[in-house]
């Protein structure tokens, strides 16, 4: 049987669809979507059932008589809409991914989608990028944020014992990785189900031997603030990215607390100014909601003056949407012309920020390590900062070599090797 297997949204649930990938490999024939017998489709509903909708009708048309498995982040209520579309349709969520092989060779119906406890690491896996190993360190998260509908797709905070991400980092570096992401829901919370934290964890990651990089994912401010000190300190490894990502949502605090974020904007600012302090280039990243129900002109305009204040390199900018389950859901919902308008807003806002923010890499001359081809040519590196560096010239992938900044955008960084 010939199946394709192709992944969307973050960082994990393409660590997923790369461990089912390997393990369909055992047993079967993995190739590109037009050559499968089988598509399975490891969708993300994070920011609404839309997205995913599109891409299960876009296959279906093109291919009207290959099997579609559905899995990733798989919300009940996108079930009908999928089995409207594609009747004899299978259904594996992320809780079952090491049954993906009896998924894909099952007769229609079949429908494993309950939530359990499962290590998904230590599995065969088909890496998207063999220089890159995407390392899952939990599911789930101890949060329940008006607007998300994760927590009733993961579950709660289960964080993966010790021992298997240290086997998996040690499997990355031994097959030739060269960067190391340490991704989940919250990889702030890592440990706290075990009496640990995500310092402790790092730490142990820089003892193993090999020439690597590592790159922490997403981690909530309140829980972060909770082992700043031990966390900062891990930070000062020379394989540790000085990257952070701290989402900020709102720079409101009664927009926060209708969020249910657990966090209150000068939580945010108190951590940009303890990192940038000690380590004055790092890069930190947020994410921001904009139109959330009720929130005002003058709310929205406490998110753009954060926006300009806090200098953030990355902005993963959102407008609200709906999510059946969810808190929100009951809120009444703004139109879609004023989210639109504080999108476009906030926008602006952002490429004014990062691309000033840029300017103090100019001319900077540093190492960077060589982790992917340019999608126009040339190569794309990452320096200590986690920043990505155009060079345009063909450079071997998974070396690092000796740049100079020679410009800048607000999504960019341009050296000469």
């Amino acid at each position: 049987m010939k199946i394709a297997v192709k992944s969307y949204g973050c960082s994990e649930n393409h660590a997923e669809g790369e461990i089912m990938s390997g393990k369909l490999a055992a047993k079967e024939e993995v190739v590109q979507e037009k050559d499968a017998d089988v598509v399975v489709l490891n969708i993300c509903t994070v920011k609404g059932n839309q997205t995913a909708l599109k891409e299960v009708r876009k296959t279906k048309q093109k291919f009207p008589d290959k099997k579609l498995v559905i899995t990733g982040c798989v919300p009940d209520d996108i079930i009908q809409p999928i089995r409207e579309m594609a009747p004899e349709a299978v259904f594996l969520g992320t809780h079952h991914i090491q049954d993906i092989h009896s998924a894909v060779t099952s007769d229609a119906p079949y429908e494993q989608l309950s939530v359990e406890k499962r290590v998904k690491l230590n599995e065969p896996r088909i890496r998207k990028n063999p220089l890159v190993g995407i390392i899952p360190i939990s599911q789930g998260c101890l949060d329940a944020c008006a607007f998300c509908s994760t927590r009733l797709v993961k579950g709660i905070l289960y964080s993966y014992p010790e021992e298997n991400i240290i086997q998996e980092v040690r499997q990355a570096v031994e097959d030739g990785c060269k960067e190391v992401w340490l991704t989940g829901q919250d990889t702030a919370c890592w440990g706290f189900d075990r009496k640990s934290n995500l310092a402790r964890l790092l730490t142990k990651i820089c003892a193993i031997e090999g020439d690597f990089k590592i790159r922490v994912g997403m981690g909530n401010p309140r829980h972060v603030k909770r082992y700043l000190p031990e966390l900062l300190e891990a930070y000062a490894h020379d394989k540790v990215y000085k990257f952070i990502h701290l989402p900020l949502q709102a720079g409101n605090d009664n927009v926060l607390k209708r969020m249910g974020r657990g966090h209150d904007v000068q939580a945010v600012v108190d951590l940009v100014k303890a990192f940038r302090a000690k380590y004055p280039k790092m890069t930190i990243s947020t994410d921001v909601i904009v139109g959330f129900p009720e929130e005002t002109e003058e709310e929205f305009a406490d998110t753009l003056a954060k926006l300009k204040e806090l200098n953030f390199d990355i902005v993963n900018l959102a407008r609200y949407a709906p999510r059946a389950g969810t808190k929100a859901d009951e809120m009444e919902d703004m139109h879609g012309n004023i989210k639109k308008e504080r999108s476009r807003q906030a926008t602006i806002v952002q490429k004014e920020v990062s691309e000033a923010h840029n300017k103090q890499w100019l001319g900077w001359q540093g190492s960077a390590l060589i982790v992917e081809k340019g999608p126009y040519g040339g190569v794309i590196g990452r320096n200590f900062a986690y920043k990505p560096v155009v060079i345009k010239q063909d450079l071997p992938l998974g070396k690092s070599v000796t740049i100079k900044i020679t410009r800048v955008s607000p999504f960019a960084l341009y050296g000469d090797a």
